[in-house]
C-alpha cells in the first residue's frame, strides 16, 4: 500500500489487526499495534477491544487485563464490549469472583450491562455449577427486560439431565422458559 503512495489510516490498520488476531497471529497483531501507536494514529476502544478479545481467547488473561487496566492512561473508557470480553475471559478461566467484581464495577463506572453481558456471566456461573448466583443474575436480567439466550438454556438442560434436580436450577429453568401470550409458562 505504502509503496503505491497510499498511506493506511486507522480503519485500515484496525482491519489488519482484527484479521491477524482472528487467524491466531497475536504476536504479529501486537507488533502492528505498536506500529500504530508509533505512527501517532488515533487509537480508540475498537482496537483495544480487538486485542483484549484475542488475548482472552488465547488464555493470556494477564496481558488482556494489563491492556484493560491501561485504558484510562490512554484517555479511553471501556465500553460494554470491553467489559463483556473481560468478564467472559474471567469466567472461562473459572475466576468468577473477578468476573462478578468487574460486572459490578462496570455499572459503577457508568457502563450499563446489556443482554450479552448478562448471558456471559450467567453462563460462567452455570458452567461452574453456581446455580444460586446464576439465579440472582437471571432475576436481575429479567427485571431489566433482557432475556436469556438459547445456549444458556441448553447448558441448564444438559446439567439437569446429568446432575439431578437442584431446586435453584429448577427456578433458573423457569426464568428461561418462554411465556405464552397470556404470560403463562409454556412448559411446566
Amino acid at each position: 500500500m505504502q509503496a503505491a503512495g497510499i498511506i493506511p489510516n486507522s480503519q485500515t490498520y484496525g482491519i489488519l489487526l482484527d484479521g491477524l488476531c482472528k487467524n491466531g497471529h497475536i504476536s504479529k497483531a501486537l507488533s502492528l499495534f505498536h506500529v500504530m501507536e508509533s505512527c501517532s494514529l488515533h487509537l480508540d476502544i475498537v482496537e483495544y477491544n480487538i486485542l483484549i478479545d484475542a488475548f482472552c481467547k488465547d488464555k493470556k488473561l494477564d496481558t488482556a487485563r494489563a491492556l484493560f487496566n491501561n485504558l484510562s492512561s490512554k484517555g479511553l473508557q471501556p465500553n460494554v464490549k470491553t467489559y463483556t470480553t473481560m468478564i467472559q475471559g474471567f469466567c472461562e478461566e473459572g475466576l468468577l469472583h473477578e468476573a462478578k467484581e468487574l460486572f459490578v464495577k462496570m455499572e459503577q463506572n457508568g457502563c450499563l450491562p446489556n443482554d450479552a453481558t448478562y448471558n456471559t456471566i450467567i453462563r460462567g456461573f452455570i458452567g461452574q455449577q453456581k446455580f444460586y448466583e446464576a439465579l440472582i443474575l437471571v432475576e436481575e436480567m429479567v427485571q431489566r427486560a433482557f432475556s436469556g439466550n438459547a445456549s444458556n438454556f441448553l447448558l441448564i438442560v444438559d446439567i439437569l439431565s446429568t446432575k439431578g434436580q437442584d431446586p435453584a436450577l429448577q427456578e433458573l429453568i423457569k426464568k428461561f422458559m418462554p411465556k405464552d401470550s397470556h404470560g403463562m409458562q409454556e412448559i411446566e
